[in-house]
C-alpha cells in the first residue's frame, strides 16, 4: 500500500522548534559577548575576550596615511604599535614612535663662521616623524651659546620649540624625532671678540639643510 507524501512528511512540533530558537539564541548572544564584543569594541565583559587575545584585535592600529604640507614636504609613515611592555631591567619604558620616511637618507658637513658678537642658524626642513642627528664642535674648543629648535609651517612670531639650550659650550650632539612638520635646526651666538668657526655634521632624512 503505497503513503501519500501527506503522510510521510514529518511534522516538527512548535516546542521544539521554540526550543532550538532559545538554543540558536544563547549561542549567538554568547558569541556576541565573548567574541565580537571585545575584538570589534574592546568590552569585554567576562574577560575571555582578553585570555583569547580578542581585545588586541580591537586595539591594532589602522594604516598610517602619508600626508603632504603646504611646502611640498612629504610627512613619514608613523606606527605605534599598542600593547607592548618591553623594557630594560630597572628601566622605565619610553614612548615607542617608528616611522619610514618618504625621504631618502642623507648626510651633510658643513662649516659655519661666527662673526664677533653675532649669531648664525643653519635649518633643514623635516616632516614630522622623521629623524636628525647631529653632532658639532667649534674649531678652537671655542665656548658658544647654542639653541637646537624647530618651528612648524606657517609659523607665526615667536611659535617655536627649543628642543635642547646650552650656554657657554664647545660641543654638542642630539637626535630629534621631529615632533611637526617645519623647519629644524640650530642656532649659535658667538659671544667673544673674535670669530669662532662651528664645525656641523648632520644626517637623518631631511629634504635640505641651508645657513639662514
Amino acid at each position: 500500500m503505497m503513503h501519500s507524501a501527506l503522510t510521510d512528511t514529518h511534522v516538527v512540533p512548535k516546542r521544539e522548534l521554540l526550543r532550538a530558537t532559545l538554543i540558536a539564541a544563547v549561542v549567538a548572544a554568547v558569541l556576541l559577548t565573548v567574541a565580537v564584543l571585545p575584538a570589534e569594541y574592546g568590552i569585554d565583559v567576562t574577560g575571555l575576550g582578553k585570555a583569547m587575545g580578542l581585545t588586541k584585535l580591537h586595539a591594532a592600529p589602522e594604516a598610517p596615511v602619508v600626508q603632504t604640507t603646504s611646502q611640498g614636504v612629504s610627512a613619514a609613515t608613523i606606527a605605534a604599535v599598542p600593547g607592548s611592555t618591553v623594557s630594560a631591567p630597572g628601566e622605565e619604558r619610553a614612548l615607542t614612535i617608528s616611522s619610514s620616511p618618504s625621504l631618502p637618507y642623507r648626510a651633510d658637513d658643513m662649516e659655519v663662521t661666527l662673526a664677533p658678537g653675532k649669531g648664525v642658524e643653519v635649518k633643514t626642513h623635516l616632516a614630522k616623524g622623521s629623524t636628525l642627528i647631529y653632532t658639532w664642535k667649534t674649531k678652537n674648543s671655542e665656548k658658544v651659546n647654542h639653541d637646537f629648535h624647530g618651528e612648524p609651517v606657517n609659523a607665526k612670531e615667536n611659535e617655536f620649540e627649543s628642543f635642547i639650550l646650552e650656554k657657554a659650550v664647545s660641543e654638542s650632539r642630539g637626535t630629534l624625532i621631529a615632533p611637526f612638520t617645519g623647519v629644524h635646526g640650530w642656532y649659535w651666538k658667538n659671544k667673544s671678540a673674535a670669530p669662532v668657526t662651528v664645525v656641523l655634521r648632520a644626517s637623518g632624512f631631511y629634504s635640505d639643510i641651508y645657513k639662514k
